[in-house]
Formats: structure tokens, sequence, C-alpha cells
């Protein structure tokens, strides 16, 4: 009886090790890093360029009887080309795991004028153009296209490339602030102005803010911590502006100094972004 228990015993002492060893273990859990999260406030600085592109098209040169045809220098494209600083503000809903989206706002400055000799519809150097008797054109007179600020209120949708990778669009509402300018000279014969004694230049200068549409869109990354970097591409159409020069010289013919024009303006955009999400 002893030996049977003897062998029993040296059986499981030698054949426990095994056994355990045949057992599946449980590997150690490993902390989770801090998943990112896209939802929140955010508020940012941009800097890039601004490309306008207006067509001025000329659609009167006097408001009397007097017959002042429009020359070939009518339409005229004007395309003034600046840097754009600017910030923006906005909040994201990161609604699945993939997918965000969200509201944005911005305010950009930008101050580029392009200038012509003469003005378009009536610039043309030849005898007797829009009506005047020998005129050499285009002398000195002037004409001029400025962007200035702009703004915009937007909605955009993105998707997660990676986790912290934001491909996205955008789109919403957007207002441009524009300037137009016309210079008449009246010290010599031109195409356009009268000599004028006492009146060498008049110049006349028209503002507008316009609204129209908006839509572009761009890749956003979370670099560091709660910081945001992107780039963006946007396309704006701000429609037609009816126009008006009225030079109003002393001496002459009331309305017979009176241009009038439109002048139909887009714009783009280009920017990179940094922004802190809170």
């Amino acid at each position: 009886m002893r030996k049977v228990l003897g062998l029993v015993g040296a059986t499981l002492l030698f054949a426990g090790p095994a056994f355990a060893a045949d057992l599946p273990v449980k590997a150690p859990a490993m902390p989770l890093g801090p998943v990112f999260s896209w939802t929140g406030f955010y508020l940012g600085g941009e800097v890039g360029a601004k490309w306008a592109d207006t067509t001025w098209t000329t659609t009167s040169l006097t408001d009397t009887n007097f017959v002042r045809p429009i020359d070939g220098t009518s339409p005229r494209g004007f395309n003034p080309v600046g840097a754009r600083v600017g910030g923006y503000l906005g909040y994201n809903w990161q609604f699945a795991p993939q997918w965000v989206g969200g509201f944005e706002a911005d305010m950009a400055w930008a101050d580029k004028t392009e200038t012509a000799a003469g003005l378009p519809g009536c610039a043309r150097p030849v005898a007797n153009t829009c009506g005047l008797i020998s005129a050499p054109g285009p002398g000195v007179d002037l004409s001029s296209v400025k962007m200035g600020w702009d703004a915009s209120v937007r909605a955009r949708l993105g998707f997660l490339v990676t986790p912290q990778l934001l491909l996205y669009g955008t789109g919403g509402v957007a207002w441009q602030q524009l300037e137009t300018s016309g210079t008449c000279q009246h010290s010599a014969p031109d195409p356009y102005c009268f000599v004028e004694p006492g009146n060498p230049f008049v110049t006349v200068t028209n503002s507008t803010v316009r609204t129209g549409w908006t839509v572009g869109g761009g890749l956003e990354a979370n670099i560091y911590g709660n910081w945001l970097l992107r780039g963006e591409y946007r396309y704006s159409d701000f429609g037609t502006w009816n126009n008006a020069f009225n030079f109003n010289v002393v001496g002459e013919t009331p309305g017979f100094d009176t241009y009038r024009f439109h002048l139909k303006a887009t714009t783009q955009i280009a920017t990179i972004g940094l922004a802190y999400k809170f």
C-alpha cells in the first residue's frame, strides 16, 4: 500500500508543472492611449492668398440723347491678386466614428488694386471714338478695381481618413468688399472727357459689400494635443454689381459725362490655418 501511495505522489509531483504549462495564459492588459475627439469649439488664424476675377462691362457712356458708341475695349478683365490674413471659429460634432459635421465663420483682410489706362468701352486710340472728334486716347483716364476684406458663414461635413486626419467639404454664404474707381482728365482731348479749364482731373470711387455663395474643401489634422492644422481652398461667386460714375464736371451738359457699367466678380482663396480645440 505504501508503494502504491508513493507512486501516485511521484506521478502528481512531476505531472503538475507539465499540465500547468499546457494551460492557456491570458496576456496582461495593455493600457490604451487617449482617443482624440473632434467634438467641441475651436478658434484659429489663417494666412494665404486671394485671387479676384472681375469682368467690367460698359453699358452706357452718357445719360443724354447724344450718341456715344461703346468701343471694343469693353468688356475688360481686372484680376487683382493679394495676400490674405484672417481668423476663424467654429464648432465640430463627431456624430459617428468616422464622420464630423459642424459650422464655421471666418473673416479675413486683403488689399489689392488693379489699375488700367482708359475707361473700358471708351479707350481706343482712334479718331471719332466714343462720339468725340480726333480723340487721341486713352490719355490719362484711369479705371481700377480693388478687392478688400471678406467673410463667410458655412457648414462643414468631413470624413476621418484616420482618427487624426479629416477630409472635409464646406459651403455657405460669403461677403466681399469691392471698390471701383474712375478718373476723367480734362486737360487735353481724349476718348471720354472734353477739355474743361480748371478741372484737370475728376475721380469717382464707389464701394460695396457684395453677398454671394462659397464652396470648397480641405484637409485638417490633429497634430499635437488639441492643435489642428489645415489647408483649405474655396471658390466664391458674388454676382453682378451695377455701377455708375457721375463725373458731373462744372460746365458740362448734365448727364453727358455719366458713365455706366456693371462688374461681375468671383474670388478664389487658398489658406493654411492653425486652430486650438477647446
